[in-house]
């Protein structure tokens, strides 16, 4: 098949999407499917064309203006209606609002979605949950990342899953039990100002930042930030997670990292305890809890252990085998 993928933004840009994108691509074309990806040019020093990894990559140029933006991408896409045309099947990452006139247009193209995560607004806004709802509408089918997403959006899912994950290849090393990491961008709306508040009130700890954002000065009062770097060697060295992103907790997981974290609101609680893995990690509300539970599963590691094979057992199954097979079932239907 041809596949045609639509995601706002893809290699070498760093995100969840962005690596699940990439190897969900990876994966269609060892199967002996074409994958053709369009996506923002979010680099002005990127080619407009390439061809990474056997993956058509075709970025649009985007103009930063509301509503203008998205009427860029509209008739950029119409210019471009053979890429649409020559597809067998059409799949947007939560950027179905590209798709909406050539749903008009192309009445008979399979045209599917897959939503991942939420914006980090709280409250959602109506806005957001109308494109959600008008997305749903006009793809054949979805794909919702998280049981939450049906709870808060109001969309009916066709498929549930979560982030896929590849197990490392290298004998796990052995832990440092004072090590901590946290992987994900460093802003706000992560619930990251309770983990710094929570690691004020412990010493003694080791604590790596993979990640960038607004937060990263003050993370640095407390560790060392890395930016976006490979995390798996700062997953293999700690013996707890702090992170609250499921694809940072899954990969934790294939690790044997003890997941202990926190939610800044209602959403954001779910996204954390709606889960098949919520009985396998730890998750305080306060900061002070926060902390009393790093220092008491850092002080009494057999405790944690428990939940560590169970959540070992459980991510073993989030294979990309699995999930490259839900999302061939979704086009067969």
């Amino acid at each position: 098949m041809n596949i045609l993928f639509l995601t706002r933004y893809f290699y070498p840009h760093i995100g969840g999407v962005e690596k699940q994108v990439l190897k969900l691509s990876q994966e269609l074309i060892k199967r002996g499917h074409q994958v053709t990806i369009i996506t923002l040019k979010h680099d002005s020093h990127l080619k407009n064309q390439e061809i990474v990894s056997k993956i058509k990559i075709i970025r649009i140029p985007y103009l930063k203006i509301k509503y203008f933006g998205l009427l860029s991408i509209w008739l950029w896409l119409l210019k471009n209606i053979k890429l649409l045309k020559q597809a067998d099947i059409v799949h947007s990452h939560s950027v179905l609002i590209w798709y909406w006139p050539f749903r008009l247009l192309l009445p008979k193209k399979p045209v599917y979605v897959t939503f991942h995560g939420w914006e980090g607004i709280y409250p959602i806004p109506k806005k957001n949950i109308l494109i959600r709802k008008i997305d749903a509408l006009v793809a054949w089918k979805n794909i919702v990342i998280h049981d939450y997403v049906v709870k808060h959006y109001g969309i009916k899912a066709d498929k549930i899953m979560y982030t896929a994950v590849d197990l490392p290849k290298q004998p796990l090393l052995k832990k440092d039990y004072h090590r901590l990491v946290y992987v994900g961008r460093l802003d706000q709306d992560t619930g990251l100002e309770k983990i710094l508040q929570a690691l004020s009130y412990l010493k003694g700890f080791t604590i790596d930042f993979c990640g960038n954002g607004p937060l990263a000065a003050e993370c640095r009062k407390y560790g060392t930030v890395h930016s976006f770097v490979n995390p798996n060697p700062f997953f293999a060295k700690a013996f707890i997670c702090l992170s609250p992103g499921v694809t940072s907790i899954l990969e934790a997981f294939t690790y044997k990292c003890l997941v202990i974290t926190t939610y800044n609101n209602p959403v954001k609680k779910d996204y954390l305890l709606m889960t098949p893995f919520a009985s396998s990690i730890i998750v305080k509300e306060t900061p002070s809890a926060l902390a009393q539970a790093i220092k008491y599963y850092s002080q009494h590691p057999s405790a944690a252990q428990a939940k560590i094979n169970q959540a070992y057992a459980w991510v073993k199954t989030q294979n990309w085998e699995q999930a490259v097979k839900l999302y061939l079932k979704l086009w067969q239907q």
